[in-house]
């Protein structure tokens, strides 16, 4: 006949197991949790979204001045290089669109730090392919977080009616002509209005020229231009 343990001591057996694979289980979900990467750059970020450097960057002070482009003043947070184009290069083409929320706090800060005054906020509206490639419109997604931070509200004033190249286009300025094209029911609501305008990054500033351009068939007392990086 064979042995068999005693009780106790296979009870004692069976209870190390459990905890064993209870430890193991816990382990493997820790590091599951804990062993990821940063959303915008890719770096181990410890169980967040975002890794500590990217979550320092969002605390940077904006740029000081403003840049003039085509005669009016642009405000803008960065130069697009380094940290800042990591950010709207993840947001845009590798479709983590929850990053709206991290790009409309810097834009916030750019408003705080110029203590930008406005009634409404508007933005330039992505042409109807790029919308189809992301699934949403880019800057709209900014512009509605924006209004929460700001408590002001925000309308779509214009439409994206052509699609341009302007890399293919030897005039820059001519590539644009066209482009947009007022919402009727918008109008109303910008007349008489200081209106900040939002796009993500300037150029050549043809694209902000013409979107101002149009905005100012609704009669505005004053367009506040604001990118969230400009180029060098």
């Amino acid at each position: 006949m064979k042995s068999s343990k005693p009780d106790s001591e296979q009870t004692s057996l069976t209870s190390t197991k459990s905890l064993n694979f209870v430890r193991t289980c816990i382990e493997n979900a820790l590091d599951l949790l804990t062993t990821t990467n940063c959303t915008v750059c890719g770096n181990e970020s410890f169980g967040r979204r975002l890794c500590p450097d990217c979550e320092t960057f969002l605390n940077t002070t904006p740029a000081v001045s403003t840049k003039t482009v085509n005669n009016y003043e642009v405000h803008y947070f960065g130069f697009y290089e380094e940290k800042l184009r990591d950010f709207i290069l993840a947001y845009k083409y590798h479709n983590h669109h929850s990053l709206c929320k991290e790009l409309a706090k810097l834009t916030h800060n750019v408003i705080i730090a110029h203590r930008i005054s406005f009634d409404i906020i508007s933005y330039v509206p992505a042409t109807k392919s790029a919308k189809k490639k992301r699934g949403y419109d880019h800057i709209e997604l900014i512009v509605k977080q924006l209004s929460k931070m700001t408590e002001k509200p925000w309308i779509k004033s214009m439409d994206a009616v052509r699609e341009t190249d302007q890399l293919q286009t030897a005039d820059r300025k001519e590539s644009v002509k066209g482009k947009f094209a007022m919402i009727d029911s918008a109008s109303e609501m910008i007349v008489n209005k200081e209106v900040l305008l939002i796009d993500d990054v300037l150029t050549t500033g043809n694209t902000m020229s013409e979107a101002s351009r149009i905005l100012k068939m609704a009669q505005p007392t004053e367009i506040i231009r604001l990118v969230i990086a400009i180029k060098k």
